[in-house]
């Protein structure tokens, strides 16, 4: 966005990833109004309180209409009604772009909706905390993290440099990867650790939480996410999850059989390779 500076911008939904880039356009744009559209005046309310947003709207079409930039930020599940409701309605040269986990039903769904070669192009803006709400929202939550931009063979690559000049200049790295690349990576490295943080969580007795500390607190930080936003993100990227389930499922019967044959070699050897693996690539 060095050379295309942001005029109006409309999010639909100020949550806390919509409230941070609502943030973040503020003090990279100082000039640019920014408007929030949610479905509860007191989130609208905490986000114009904490200065996420100019102006609060129940209906996305008022300020769509006025909008070079429209950000979806509400769980994925709600793209499909947000994106029939405010195409009618988009600006000639308006940029529509998202923050969702999973990449390959939103996109199909807005080409189907936009049209192929249309105003959208997908993102993810790797980014964000276990709290909800505009009241935990940070201008800085996007500083130095990834986005993935994730055009089709029918984006205009004028629309991809765009897209990626405007999380460039909200301080994050870019990206590029077709929507199917992404959601199997995201499903190893995002949504089944979430899963599997939430099943520890579910793991121990009442009886047993009282002697758990730092271990099971680090491990299980993911599962106080939003529930709403990861049943949305599990069932749109049903088959990479199951994939990653039971390439998951194939390591834990491994993981047993080195402790049913008592093979303390093996299981140093699994420890070992999975501390390496971290203390060289996580950085």
């Amino acid at each position: 966005m060095a050379k295309r500076s942001v005029q109006y911008v409309t999010i639909i939904g100020v949550g806390l990833l919509g409230g941070s880039i609502g943030l973040a356009i503020r003090r990279r744009f100082p000039k640019a109004r920014v408007a929030g559209v949610g479905r509860r005046r007191s989130s609208l309310d905490l986000a114009k309180k904490h200065k996420c947003i100019h102006e609060a709207y129940f209906d996305a079409a008022e300020p769509v209409r006025r909008s070079d930039l429209v950000i979806l930020a509400t769980p994925v599940g709600a793209f499909e009604k947000h994106l029939r409701a405010i195409q009618p309605v988009l600006r000639p040269g308006a940029l529509v772009t998202d923050v969702g986990s999973t990449k390959g039903q939103v996109v199909c769904t807005a080409e189907r909706i936009c049209g192929r070669g249309g105003a959208f192009v997908g993102s993810h803006p790797m980014a964000g905390r276990e709290n909800k709400g505009p009241a935990h929202a940070t201008a800085d939550l996007l500083h130095g993290a990834l986005c993935v931009v994730t055009p089709t063979k029918h984006t205009p690559a004028a629309l991809v440099r765009r897209t990626e000049a405007l999380w460039r200049a909200l301080g994050m790295r870019t990206l590029c990867m077709n929507p199917a690349e992404h959601d199997r990576a995201a499903a190893a490295v995002s949504h089944v650790p979430h899963a599997l943080s939430a099943l520890l969580m579910l793991l121990p007795k009442d009886d047993e939480l009282p002697v758990s500390a730092t271990g099971l607190r680090d491990m299980t930080r993911l599962a106080g996410g939003d529930p709403e936003m990861w049943r949305d993100i599990m069932t749109t990227n049903q088959k990479p999850v199951l994939a990653s389930l039971e390439k998951l499922s194939r390591s834990l019967k491994r993981l047993r059989t080195m402790l049913e044959n008592n093979n303390a070699r093996a299981i140093e050897r699994f420890f070992a390779r999975a501390k390496h693996r971290r203390d060289t690539t996580l950085k």
